[in-house]
C-alpha cells in the first residue's frame, strides 16, 4: 500500500526518507527498542529525534496517507 501511495504522489519520495526495518529480524535491535516498536506493521513518523505520528497494524489507505501527508506538512515548517 505504501508503494502505491508513493507512486501516486511523487512528493512523498522527494520529501520523506523511508527506512524499512524487518521486524522479524530486528525486533530486539536497538532501533526497535529505542522507538518502542513492540509489534510488526508499525509506521513511525520522525522529524529529527521527535516522533510526529505512529500507526500500528493500520491497513486503511486513508490512515497511512494521512501519516505521509503529515510528514509533508512538517517539512513546510
Amino acid at each position: 500500500m505504501i508503494k502505491a501511495l508513493r507512486t501516486a504522489n511523487n512528493a512523498y519520495d522527494e520529501k520523506i526518507t523511508f527506512v524499512y526495518v524487518d521486524w522479524d529480524l530486528h525486533r530486539r535491535a536497538p532501533i526497535s527498542k529505542q522507538l518502542k516498536i513492540w509489534r510488526q506493521s508499525s509506521l513511525v513518523l520522525l522529524k529529527g529525534d521527535s516522533e510526529l505520528g505512529r500507526l500500528v497494524a493500520q491497513t486503511s489507505t486513508a490512515s497511512i496517507q494521512g501519516l505521509l501527508d503529515k510528514a509533508l506538512r512538517s517539512e513546510e515548517h
